[in-house]
């Protein structure tokens, strides 16, 4: 064992079989290893104290992984992630048709577009109405928020086949389709509370009752900016509110 004097850091270096270790190197391993050792005391207390066995939750993390290599587990995992990209594939190919916006239809189209998809939404309108315009921005929502039907409005105006054959009266008027038929329908505001500033969940949930959407969570709710993004769109303002009642067609 030969031991050099001088900077104790630097200079100081062991030698027992032919190999030497640098004293810094051997100190740096050893503080290395006390705190190691002081992390991992500081770490059994800390669960001591929130009243946690530390022996216990190394049995819990064993269960653990012993439960993460269970073959069944596997296989649910893999059936989820299967689920997952047959709604992602499904997703894509419905905003290709159009899904996740609010568009505006022809009345030649107006067949087409509504048998093209399992689920629609048509709002008959007039550019004039007001209520039709408040109707607008809560459907625009709607549109990207809930992208398994296709929300889209027409000019009644400008579609007086259907207005007929539909028994079009009363604007604005929410028609529900599935699968090409037409199963409920929203008139006017009545059923909104019958004020102007009602609430987007509102329509929603009325929206939900007609299975034309499955109701969610706000988590996917638009941002204030994109809401006055949509407000500016459809011509209206916040506080804005037409006292009439829905005009007959």
């Amino acid at each position: 064992l030969s031991i050099c004097l001088g900077d104790p850091l630097n200079s100081m270096s062991f030698n027992t079989t032919g190999r030497t270790l640098d004293g810094g190197d051997f100190q740096r391993k050893c503080f290395d290893g006390a705190l190691d050792g002081a992390m991992a005391a500081a770490a059994r207390d800390y669960l001591l104290e929130q009243g946690i066995d530390p022996h216990a939750q190394e049995e819990e993390e064993d269960e653990l992984d012993d439960l993460l290599d269970d073959p069944d587990l596997e296989k649910l995992h893999q059936q989820r992630l299967d689920q997952l990209r047959m709604e992602q594939a499904e997703l894509r190919e419905k905003r290709a048709k159009g899904h996740g916006e609010y568009s505006e239809i022809e009345e030649d189209d107006f067949l087409k577009e509504v048998c093209g998809t399992d689920k629609a939404i048509v709002h008959f309108y007039h550019p004039e109405f007001t209520r039709c315009k408040i109707m607008d921005k809560h459907l625009s929502i709607v549109a990207r928020k809930y992208v398994e039907a296709k929300v889209m409005k027409i000019n009644a105006d400008k579609a007086p086949f259907f207005v007929t054959k539909l028994g079009i009266k009363t604007l604005p008027a929410v028609l529900l389709f599935i699968d090409g038929v037409c199963k409920d329908r929203i008139v006017g505001f009545g059923e909104m509370g019958a004020a102007d500033d009602f609430p987007t969940v509102k329509l929603e949930r009325r929206l939900a009752e007609g299975s034309v959407i499955k109701l969610r969570g706000g988590e996917d709710d638009l941002s204030e900016d994109e809401v006055a993004e949509i407000e500016g769109r459809a011509g209206i303002g916040r506080g804005e509110h037409d006292d009439s009642d829905e005009d007959d067609w």
